[in-house]
């Protein structure tokens, strides 16, 4: 809507201008009756003087308007040019939408001259106030103004601070009753910068124009910042490292009152710019500190300084942002901060878990589920041998007992009488051992036995049914489970197994145990060697997910964590309070329920001035930074040193000097910081995951010692053929009927 109402009111002037230079030709505005044709001639000439740069604008009314002719438009050649025309009613402090957008399209382009034409001084005042407090005109650029006491009251004192490459036209009022046909004369002066203005406005006479010519024919618009011939400059400053330090001892002198790296940066540019430095601090700068804006007159601190323009310049450790942009204007960045959080150290002791650091939970994962698979592994491969085993046994005795009967083709019933003898085996077994004096009703008939010649006199019981008694040390699961825990700890095996598959198989099992083993080892020895882990808080969402409050200067700050666009600032902002004393913040951070946000240095520096040393010791600055925030030097709103400032910080901060001058100013609290000793020390913090496992084993022990005795005296004891005198005669075995 804004380029349509541009595109209309350029396509209007146009056509007048095409009308006007139609009835040009029957009558030109510029004959001797009126009295613009020695103006527009001077004005001729001053644009003729006058590097635009882009382009030229032109605000007139509807008396000046007939000076922009086509000579003139001529002699502007190739450069872009608009023209704003404001009505006779028009509140150039407010004005209308039209007018507003063509300003707001100019200021886009970047137009670098002004030809402000207004016969009504009123309108002229009020719209270089509308202009300066909104920045919708340029300040920097050439400006050509028709003088008018009105702008020159001491209200408007301000703006001839920050507009000064500017050209004030007056006319001369001179006796021409002699001469009619004389010219008119015409006075060019400009502002007295650098010169502070004091009271009364005096201008500076530029030169003079009479008849087409000018008498000394000096340069109009030059660059007035290179040399500022030793004015005294206005520096408003606020103590904040690394930028700004306050001298602990009275200094009569004020130049040495204040160090850092932001003054010794201005120190620089004065010498080059040939200013001197006034610096002071605001009278609330204990309580306001920066301070904060208002709309009324209630602005504080070293913002309100600034917006009201009492201070040329301010060093404070200010951020480049569009908050304080809209206050005063900031040079290039001379230095990148990190802003973070000062939070505290230890919140939990992590000593009993130092068994399990040396592996992640992925790894014990896999170290316990081969724990407890290996042993049934192990076990089901003796088992398959086994079987394996009495196959081939069993078939060669089925073979040796047909051969002698003479019946080999019935091994079906020589099987069933086998298992039928090792029965009787058993029972008499069991009646010889007992040594009873009269024989039980059970007892095997003799009679029957006569096969028992037939068979070896070794027992060889039937697959399965009845199992083998153990011949090697993985035939029994109880056997693999404790052999195969104690490979794991590297304790050898009694003998190694029979069978070469299991044999392959511990052999695999060792290699696997031995790298698990030596790595634990490495790793835990790694553990105890290093201090003490500390828990820390080392990134944003660790913090937005803490329950510890959050604290910072300035509801800027907050904002700006409350409009970010990733969810821990948002959090973090949520519980973001106002703190306007850093002491009173770091002693809650002390306590262990609280973060405070500032930059790293300054975090460094809150660190290194504890009194405490173990107060040092459990602060910790947060790892990832919140922002890296650009840092500049605050100056006068629209101030005119602003190019040469910017140029100049350049040139320093590429030769090198601010990092030399960050050095400097931290170093006094750099080296105070006092490190956790890192010597290789066993203690018992160290080791009490230690004392924890042992207690864990005491503590399942004595379990198993009362289990065991509950059940001997609840289920053995009340077993019906229980007998205390028996007990252990046999191998510890209780014999069961």
């Amino acid at each position: 809507m804004a380029k349509q109402h541009l595109k209309l009111f350029l396509i209007a002037t146009f056509l007048s201008k095409l009308v006007h230079s139609k009835h040009s030709t029957d009558r030109s505005p510029f004959d001797d009756d009126n009295d613009l044709v020695d103006f527009g001639r001077l004005l001729i000439d001053l644009i003729a003087k006058t590097k635009p740069g882009h382009c030229y604008v032109f605000v007139t009314d509807s008396i000046y308007q007939v000076v922009l002719t086509d000579r003139l438009f001529r002699e502007i050649e190739n450069h872009p040019r608009y023209v704003v025309q404001i009505p006779d009613y028009e509140d150039t402090l407010d004005p209308a939408p039209r007018v507003r957008c063509m300003f707001e399209e100019v200021r886009k382009i970047g137009c670098g001259a002004y030809v402000i034409l207004l016969a009504n001084g009123i309108q002229m005042e009020r719209l270089l106030r509308f202009g300066d407090r909104t920045r919708i005109i340029n300040t920097r650029a050439k400006f050509i103004i028709l003088h008018d006491y009105r702008l020159f009251v001491p209200d408007l004192h301000y703006l001839w601070k920050r507009i000064v490459n500017v050209v004030f036209v007056r006319q001369l009022v001179i006796d021409r009753s002699r001469n009619k046909d004389e010219g008119h004369h015409y006075e060019l002066s400009t502002v007295p910068f650098p010169f502070p203005l004091r009271g009364v406005f005096i201008s500076r006479r530029l030169d003079f124009w009479f008849n087409g010519k000018f008498r000394k024919g000096r340069k109009l618009f030059t660059d007035r910042t290179t040399n500022l011939d030793g004015q005294s400059m206005k520096v408003v400053v606020l103590a904040h490292t690394p930028a700004i330090f306050r001298t602990t001892h009275n200094e009569t002198d004020e130049h040495l009152k204040y160090y850092g790296l932001e003054v010794e940066l201005l120190k620089a540019v004065s010498e080059a710019m040939k200013f001197e430095m006034d610096f002071y601090e605001t009278d609330d700068a204990a309580v306001a500190m920066w301070g904060k804006v208002t709309d009324g007159e209630n602005s504080t601190g070293l913002l309100g300084e600034m917006n009201e323009g009492r201070a040329d310049f301010a060093l404070a450790d200010l951020h480049h942002t569009q908050y304080h942009l809209e206050i005063m204007d900031l040079s290039i960045p001379y230095n990148t901060e990190c802003l973070t959080f000062l939070t505290p150290e230890a919140l939990t002791d992590n000593s009993w878990t130092t068994l399990i650091l040396p592996f992640t939970g992925g790894m014990w994962a896999g170290v316990l589920a081969s724990l407890f698979s290996i042993g049934s592994v192990f076990y089901a491969l003796s088992r398959l041998l086994m079987y394996v085993r009495h196959e081939q046994s069993f078939s060669s005795d089925l073979d040796m007992i047909a051969k002698r009967c003479g019946r080999r083709k019935r091994k079906v019933q020589f099987k069933k009488w086998y298992g039928l003898m090792n029965t009787y085996k058993r029972k008499l077994g069991k009646w010889k051992w007992m040594k009873l004096r009269k024989k039980p009703k059970d007892a095997p008939d003799m009679s029957k036995l006569k096969m028992l010649k037939m068979i070896p006199f070794k027992r060889q019981p039937l697959p399965w049914k009845d199992p083998l008694p153990p011949r090697d040390i993985f035939d029994t699961f109880s056997g693999c489970i404790i052999y195969t825990y104690s490979m794991l700890l590297l304790v050898s095996l009694p003998r190694l197994p029979k069978g070469w598959p299991l044999r392959l198989l511990t052999g695999w099992y060792w290699i696997y145990c031995i790298l698990l083993v030596v790595a634990y080892r490495a790793s835990l020895t790694a553990i105890l060697a290093n201090p003490v882990a500390r828990v820390t808080i080392d990134k944003l969402k660790d913090l937005a997910d803490s329950p510890i409050r959050c604290g910072a200067w300035g509801e800027q700050n907050k904002l700006f964590f409350q409009t970010a666009s990733d969810q821990a600032s948002m959090q973090i902002g949520q519980k973001l309070e106002h703190t306007p004393k850093a002491e009173s913040a770091v002693e809650r951070v002390v306590e262990g329920h609280f973060a405070y946000y500032d930059n790293v240095y300054m975090l460094k520096h809150l660190r290194a001035t504890q009194k405490s040393a173990k107060a040092r010791e459990t602060l910790h600055i947060m790892e990832e930074c919140a922002v890296h925030m650009p840092i500049s030097i605050g100056m006068e709103k629209n101030s005119p040193l602003k190019p040469k400032v910017d140029k100049y910080v350049r040139a320093l901060v590429e030769a090198g000097l601010t990092k030399k001058w960050l050095a400097d100013a931290i170093e006094e609290f750099q080296s105070n910081v006092e490190l956790p000793p890192q010597e290789a020390t066993i203690d018992l913090q160290k080791l009490t995951a230690a004392f924890i496992a042992l207690a864990i084993g005491y503590g399942v022990s004595l379990l198993a010692f009362g289990a065991e005795k509950l059940y001997w005296r609840c289920v053995i004891e009340k077993h019906p053929a229980y007998d205390k005198y028996i007990v252990g005669s046999y191998r510890g075995k209780v014999v069961k009927f």
